[in-house]
């Protein structure tokens, strides 16, 4: 992939419409680029742009309209802004929040996994 300077916004487009789902160099890219935004942003901001991350990813896993395979590449990496969320805790609202987060992903992903075995 090029190393061309493409908006945050129009990565997470791209991955949310599956227009790269024979490309998982773009959603590796996007990963990457949200760690290296993240460890310039302050505690709060770093968490918003986890969350962010997070839902692009869900609400990509959850799209039935998307590629299977796209979905389950995107569904294998939703766990890494899950986990860097999990580092940034700090009151007894933000691990809410995380368990919240961490318990709809559970649902959503059994309930969408069986939707790739069709």
């Amino acid at each position: 992939m090029s190393h061309y300077l493409v908006p945050f916004s129009v990565l997470e487009q791209t991955i949310q419409g599956g227009q790269c789902a024979d490309s998982p160099e773009v959603l590796y890219h996007y990963l990457n680029l949200t760690e290296e935004y993240a460890e310039r942003l302050n505690i709060t901001d770093a968490t918003l742009l986890h969350q962010r991350v997070f839902n692009v990813l869900l609400d990509t896993v959850c799209d039935t309209s998307v590629a299977p395979h796209w979905r389950q590449t995107c569904l294998d990496k939703v766990y890494l802004p899950l986990s860097n969320l999990k580092h940034l805790i700090v009151t007894y609202q933000d691990a809410k929040n995380y368990f919240k987060m961490e318990h709809n992903l559970r649902i959503l992903s059994h309930y969408f996994i069986s939707s790739f075995e069709q």
